[in-house]
């Protein structure tokens, strides 16, 4: 285990501290009862009652001379009484103290999981757009919701043992020492305590394995949760191709690789407990050829091998403890990996508010790279308040990137972006997003009502405003005809509209966010012609007034353009008006004149 990993999850336990220290006083309460208690019954209630007349006269506790000296007997004439009554007190205290431990500490644990949880997922909605391109949905959803169980796994499953077994192996020990150091000869009993450093080496070597073995089950879950996650999200495209039979082989194949993986866990996490009872037993056969051989008495005897067996359960429990951590180690290294990931773009310190902007924006030397290459290389450009600038270029050239420097999706190695003079470093990302507004190739919706997610562009925006940035969307008509109205739930991702809807609502939301800058990432590509030519006019009057970056392969959308930036392997090689940069480059003059039929 790395040094210091729990540190990490410490500041999730400050709302439980009184629980914990609740659960650690009945656990200590719980483990006196368990290990004292039972070897006095045997070893001392029991004789007093139905031993020999010597026995029956034999103090139940001598007390120490630091503790004053003196003796205590069993009420006399009350003996079988007290006999009787002394296990279930036992028990009962043993059974309410092991209740409330539990209790409370599995509230705690409780309570840390869902903070852990919580923190989760709020570092991944502050991470940078290069993570989640490097782990797949599925690994990502693992993380957040398997990986998790870790943390409940030590926390909740083992908290309670953690709290009450080292109290139990405390006392057990304690009281074999304390008996074995009064008794004639009985310094020799110690040696039967080896079993408790033997039962730790088992454990220790058994966890090793078992966190070797269970690091490699979760990434195989990781893999298996994916394949499902992409077999969920391509229903059309799986059945469009016949890949059924594809798709269930490759499930098998991960299946039974997580079992083969699993298979090897139970295999040594079962192992152990049977190992540690021929520990114990060997310890126990130690004690009686001890015993013999120094001629101690039958009770002596009885009571420490008593106490010792007593010890052996904590040490089997703890040992089952340490296994469960090395099991939920691999997970607390996945989740790691997500909440020490560093945040690339974040506000600084010293980061000021922003109000709304007029939408000026210019580009000062800018390189970026996702790696060692390039994406874009020393670009230098103005663009005015209100001006609509199209973008366009082969595929990589660098103009998605482009854009989504503008909204701080990443920070550029070199050079600043400015909006009205001030570098987006400068201000707060919250505020720099609020003027911006962003519809894209594939829209995304929520599984809620069409209301809720066009309204996600304000929220706190009323009904009235929501229904008149639909109608401005040219979605109102649409929207009335359903059965439900804005009150419809779209389904995951939208999946019960079609796309020009979907796209609509998207618009929609534009509307109603109002901000002055607008980014169109291809907005209409996904888009059969004839809902294209629909949806130009809403984006033509969505545009009108705003500084509006579009991301285009088909140039119906660009034909009222200002200007038309052309990229090309990470510049710009050409810059003006649409009529001028034809003229000029050769570049967009090809793809104007590939696309010039479908125009017409």
């Amino acid at each position: 285990m790395k040094s210091g990993r729990y540190r990490l999850y410490l500041t999730h336990l400050k709302g439980s501290r009184r629980l914990l220290l609740l659960a650690i006083i009945f656990g200590l309460v719980y483990g006196l009862a368990q290990s004292v208690g039972l070897p006095v019954l045997i070893g001392k209630i029991l004789p007093t009652v139905f031993g020999s007349p010597a026995e029956r006269a034999a103090p139940v506790v001598v007390f120490p001379d630091w503790l004053g000296g003196g003796a205590w007997h069993l009420p006399r004439g009350h003996e079988v009484a007290f006999a009787v009554a002394f296990l279930p007190a036992v028990f009962l205290v043993r059974g309410v103290s092991q209740f409330l431990a539990s209790y409370f500490v599995n509230l705690a644990g409780l309570r840390v999981v869902d903070s852990v949880r919580s923190a989760v997922f709020a570092k991944l909605q502050r991470l940078h757009l290069g993570f989640f391109g490097k782990l797949p949905t599925g690994d990502l959803m693992q993380r957040l919701t398997g990986d998790v169980q870790s943390v409940r796994m030590v926390l909740v499953d083992i908290s309670t043992d953690a709290i009450i077994q080292p109290f139990t192996l405390l006392g057990a020990v304690g009281f074999v020492v304390y008996r074995c150091l009064t008794i004639p000869g009985g310094g020799r009993f110690l040696l039967c305590l080896l079993v408790v450093p033997v039962s730790v080496f088992l454990a220790r070597a058994i966890g090793q394995a078992l966190h070797r073995r269970a690091t490699l089950a979760l990434g195989s879950a990781a893999d298996l949760n994916g394949i499902v996650v992409e077999n969920l999200q391509s229903p059309r495209e799986i059945r469009a191709y016949g890949l059924q039979a594809r798709e269930e082989r490759r499930f098998g194949v991960a299946s039974r690789e997580g079992l083969r993986l699993q298979a090897k866990l139970a295999r040594y996490d079962k192992a152990l407990s049977p190992m540690l009872e021929i520990v114990a037993a060997a310890g126990i056969a130690l004690a009686v050829w001890i015993g013999a051989d120094a001629g101690m008495g039958y009770n002596d005897l009885l009571m420490i091998i008593t106490a010792i067996y007593v010890a052996y359960e904590p040490v089997k429990k703890l040992g089952r403890m340490n296994n469960l951590i090395a099991i939920a180690e691999g997970g607390l290294t996945r989740l790691e990996e997500v909440l020490l990931a560093p945040v690339e773009v974040s506000d600084l310190p010293e980061a000021r508010p922003l109000g709304r902007v007029q939408g000026r924006l210019a580009f000062e030397g800018l390189t970026f790279a996702y790696g060692a290459e390039p994406v874009l290389r020393d670009l230098t450009l103005a663009i005015p308040a209100g001006q609509s600038v199209a973008l366009v270029g082969p595929s990589g050239a660098g103009k998605s990137t482009f854009v989504n420097l503008v909204p701080r999706f990443f920070d550029p190695q070199q050079g600043a972006i400015t909006v009205d003079g001030l570098d987006l470093r400068s201000v707060r990302q919250f505020d720099l997003r609020a003027n911006i507004a962003l519809v894209s190739q594939e829209p995304v919706l929520f599984d809620d009502s069409i209301l809720e997610n066009i309204r996600l562009g304000r929220e706190g925006a009323t009904e009235a405003e929501v229904r008149a940035a639909a109608r401005l969307a040219g979605a109102l008509e649409f929207i009335e005809s359903l059965p439900e109205g804005f009150a419809t739930r779209v389904g995951e991702r939208g999946a019960r509209l079609s796309g020009g809807q979907r796209q609509r609502v998207s618009i929609a939301r534009a509307f109603l966010k109002d901000a002055p800058i607008l980014i169109l990432d291809e907005a209409t590509s996904a888009l059969d012609t004839e809902t294209e030519r629909g949806i130009q006019g809403s984006l033509q009057l969505l545009m009108k007034g705003r500084t509006t970056l579009i991301v285009a392969h088909r140039f119906s959308t660009i034909r009222d353009v200002d200007r038309v930036l052309v990229f090309e392997a990470g510049r710009v090689v050409a810059d003006g008006p649409r009529e001028e940069v034809y003229r000029s480059n050769e570049l967009f003059r090809r793809l104007w004149d590939n696309q010039s039929q479908g125009l017409g």
